[in-house]
């Protein structure tokens, strides 16, 4: 399963912090951590002044990490790219979600560098009809002062370890010849584009444009799921730029699906294809 190509954690490490100097941010790195979320926060809550500049905590392994609705997200070494970020947030909160609006630039980063990746509502990353990647995003008070922070994993490999039931996964090691440059500089790449994204609000409708009806689901029939129960079912539209989706019910009319439901494509109704 395609466990040929490792994420080489020290080299990256290495280059991450000349960029950071060069951009200004605030960086740590460590081999193995229980969840980089966690470690973030106690750096910036450790700075004075709390996070004026970008803070970015990267590491090789997560004993600990979590995805969406409490998942355990496996993250060994050199098996993907484990990072997170704090950003200050204005005292507006916007009606783009940030979420979205990241996993659109992720994927437009990935994409121009020849992986075939898609967004899968509400904020996840799709290669090949698995999950390549996950964010974590939260708007939260830290060092005195209300941040955004985001957690973000990218496979780079395929676990070795069980997956959670929920999903299948899959890694930039299945793009195949059609993925370009070396593994660093994409790394790289993908952190400079988080960053840069969370730290400018007024960019994030740009990305849900680009996003509306372009995701995997676009055109597709779906039950919205509520709690245990199907509560409708109908086809999957577009993305609404503060991030509901769209769903097209039988009778005509237009509903939507918001942060509190689950979407699973009818089609593809096998326990790992819940948006």
């Amino acid at each position: 399963m395609h466990r040929n190509l490792a994420l080489d954690f020290d080299p990256l490490a290495r280059q991450l912090r000349r960029l950071a100097a060069r951009q200004g941010w605030v960086m740590a790195a460590e081999a193995c951590v229980d969840s980089t979320n966690e470690r973030v926060r106690a750096l910036v809550e450790s700075l004075d002044g709390g996070a004026q500049d970008p803070v970015v905590f990267l590491a090789g392994e997560q004993t600990a990490g979590v995805g969406r609705r409490g998942a355990h997200w496996l993250s060994a070494p050199g098996d993907g790219l484990w990072f997170s970020l704090v950003v200050p947030a204005g005292l507006e909160f916007p009606e783009a979600p940030p979420g979205l609006a990241l996993a659109a630039r992720l994927s437009r980063v990935l994409q121009g560098q020849g992986v075939s990746v898609t967004v899968k509502w509400p904020n996840d990353l799709y290669l090949n009809a698995g999950k390549l990647g996950g964010l974590m995003i939260e708007r939260c008070r830290l060092g005195g002062e209300v941040c955004w922070l985001a957690g973000v994993g990218i496979n780079w490999r395929h676990p070795a370890g069980p997956l959670d039931a929920e999903y299948r996964a899959s890694a930039i090691s299945e793009a195949g010849s059609g993925r370009q440059g070396d593994s660093i500089a994409l790394a790289l790449a993908l952190i400079e584009a988080a960053v840069t994204l969370m730290a400018r609000p007024a960019d994030w409708p740009a990305e849900m444009a680009h996003l509306s009806r372009m995701h995997c689901g676009f055109g597709k029939p779906v039950a919205v799921e509520r709690g245990n129960r199907v509560c409708k079912t109908g086809i999957a539209g577009a993305i609404r730029p503060d991030g509901d989706l769209e769903i097209h019910l039988p009778d005509g009319r237009m509903t939507r699906a918001g942060a509190h439901d689950r979407v699973r494509v009818l089609a593809e109704r096998t326990g790992h294809d819940s948006y």
